[in-house]
């Protein structure tokens, strides 16, 4: 059953949002999988503006116990609009999932207003913080966590609601495009690595897979990462998925070409293990002198 407040955080964002997007204006996306009373299920929907390349919503639920909202927003790479970032899952208000934060994506000095912002709700929510390295390395110094702990849902909901607005006003007060190229570059490299460790630690991702196959979570994958600019190939590279990642976390060595099908079953190894499966392979085709990484080279080094 989906909290309250999970709908009451929804009808904030798009209060908060009314003037950048329309209701009535998005792309929808929806899987759902029924095992017995279990279900499993998410739908995205993804709008656009004008200086916003992809506001990114999901609503989820996992096996009929785990509910949640997730949003990102994304700017156009000529806008030094900061990344909004939000979640908020869970058992509410016993066992709380909740992340929020304004990521610059620029290198900016200082931020009075945004650190006294974050300050202030820092002082009286109890139970932030996470232990999870990737968080902290996709977050800013402002960013509001809780992993699995108690949290007040009345103030999750003004916070969110404050941030919000001064995401807005942020938005709102850029007056035009970055026309500088170095500016643009350092944009895009700012938005691609939040996407890419995002993409990489995404749990929901590996669920999606496993629930709704291959063709579905690429579906998914594309809502979630394909906006400008993108995580995804826009078509087959070196006989990839064209769902994959550009650079499909696999960082290859370039100096070693690996066939469709050694590529494939990389991708299609849990991603806590790629790495290991690729760097035994590489380090084995140093030592015997082999140019090419082919499936069966990489099975037989796992036997």
């Amino acid at each position: 059953m989906k909290s309250i407040y999970l709908e009451k955080s929804i009808e904030i964002i798009f209060n908060s949002l009314k003037g950048i997007i329309s209701e009535n204006e998005y792309s929808f996306i929806s899987a759902r999988k029924n095992e017995g009373e279990k279900v499993t299920q998410t739908t995205f929907q993804t709008y656009e503006s004008e200086k916003l390349s992809r506001i990114v919503m999901e609503q989820y639920t996992v096996n009929s116990k785990a509910n949640g909202v997730v949003l990102n927003i994304y700017p156009k790479p000529d806008y030094a609009i900061p990344i909004f970032t939000f979640q908020l899952g869970g058992q509410i208000p016993e066992k709380v999932i909740f992340v929020l934060d304004i990521v610059p994506t620029t290198e900016t000095g200082e931020d009075p207003k945004m650190n006294a912002l974050s300050q202030h709700h820092a002082s009286i929510m109890k139970n932030l913080g996470s232990e999870k390295d990737w968080i902290h390395e996709i977050c800013s110094k402002n960013a509001l966590i809780c992993q699995y702990k108690p949290l007040e849902p009345d103030m999750i909901l003004h916070v969110l609601a404050d941030y919000l607005n001064y995401w807005k006003k942020c938005h709102d007060e850029l007056p035009g495009p970055e026309k500088n190229e170095a500016r643009q570059k350092d944009i895009t490299e700012h938005i691609l690595t939040f996407k890419r460790i995002l993409h990489a630690n995404d749990a929901g991702l590996e669920i999606y897979k496993r629930k709704f196959g291959k063709e579905m979570s690429a579906a998914i994958e594309r809502a979630a990462f394909g906006s400008s600019p993108s995580l995804l190939a826009d078509g087959p590279q070196n006989g990839g998925n064209a769902s994959e990642p550009v650079d499909n976390d696999l960082n290859l060595n370039l100096q070693i070409k690996w066939t469709t099908d050694a590529e494939q079953y990389l991708l299609d190894a849990p991603r806590f293990v790629r790495s290991k499966i690729k760097d035994n392979a590489e380090k084995k085709a140093e030592e015997l002198g082999i140019n090419e990484i082919t499936r069966s080279f990489i099975e037989n080094l796992r036997k």
